[in-house]
């Protein structure tokens, strides 16, 4: 079997280690592959890293292994010496997985200068990337969850909030967005620190209306998605790397990134009835059914194998 070996620095969880992960298991899943992954010293080991469920596959951090194709992401590249990043001794794959890298002052756009396999989430990122000279062949892979990790959805009357505000990325702006969303009777959560994600879905799912307050540049945006296969009203602005999904007025609502747009269209969705609410909501289902780990591991997969080519 050929092996894939990973690098990671896991301080606390982000959704760019999950999909990550996601991407470890799809080797795993190849009867042609496996993988190893190796973390920095300071890594994090607890619940909250899904790394825990495979430490049989876990390098340590000075520690090497045989290995046929480098898969990189983020700032991973820090760690390879400096002589490897210029004359790779294996294919190497780069996950990129936001537009910012190609921006001239992002500490990661020196990188692309190094020959990789770049492997984007989605076409905007793609064509950051390719607009900043990205070394090596650029393929768009989009995200794809597993419905099998999400809560039962609850029925739309029966969710239990009528709003809540997913403010991680953004708690100033969420904290005055929910003082002036808030009525006499209106259930407003509020959610402006990171949680488990199983305890994040949970609280998605119990929502009628759930306005995310992502970066206003994102290279794909999970959370809004995963709100898509929860059966909430998904209201997003737009942070580039969400349109391919998060189509206005068809799947979600999706404001300019501006404070009065976002509250206008948050007004907008919690206006609507179940009846009225049922044709975006079952779009939004369809949008979500359509990225599935699955089909991201089929083109992944695709690519490992013709991966002598495309290198």
């Amino acid at each position: 079997m050929k092996t894939v070996l990973f690098e990671r620095r896991f301080t606390k969880f982000q959704g760019g280690h999950l999909k990550a992960y996601h991407y470890f298991t799809h080797v795993l899943a190849s009867p042609d592959w496996t993988a190893k992954v190796r973390f920095s010293e300071d890594s994090v080991w607890d619940e909250s890293n899904p790394w825990m469920a495979h430490p049989e596959n876990v390098l340590a951090p000075d520690e090497s292994c045989a290995h046929d194709v480098h898969f990189l992401g983020g700032r991973d590249w820090e760690r390879i010496p400096e002589s490897q990043r210029e004359n790779p001794p294996v294919p190497r794959i780069n996950l990129i997985q936001h537009t910012r890298h190609g921006f001239p002052d992002d500490p990661r756009r020196p990188f692309l200068r190094y020959r990789a396999v770049r492997i984007c989430c989605s076409e905007e990122v793609a064509d950051s990337i390719r607009a900043a000279g990205a070394n090596g062949p650029v393929l768009t892979n989009p995200y794809g969850l597993d419905p099998g990790e999400l809560p039962e959805p609850i029925p739309f009357d029966a969710k239990p909030l009528d709003l809540l505000i997913v403010a991680i990325k953004g708690p100033r702006l969420g904290k005055r967005l929910r003082w002036r969303l808030w009525r006499p009777g209106r259930r407003i959560g509020l959610l402006t620190q990171p949680i488990l994600r199983g305890d994040f879905l949970s609280l998605v799912n119990r929502a009628r209306v759930t306005l995310f307050l992502p970066h206003v540049d994102e290279g794909f945006y999970i959370p809004a998605l995963e709100g898509m296969g929860l059966d909430t009203l998904v209201v997003c602005p737009d942070c580039v790397g969400n349109r391919s999904f998060c189509i206005p007025e068809r799947t979600c609502l999706r404001p300019p990134f501006e404070f009065r747009a976002i509250r206008s269209a948050a007004e907008d969705a919690l206006r609507l009835s179940a009846a009225q609410a049922e044709p975006m909501l079952k779009a939004a289902r369809e949008m979500f059914g359509s990225h599935t780990l699955v089909r991201e591991r089929e083109r992944f997969l695709s690519i490992l194998g013709d991966l002598d080519e495309i290198w």
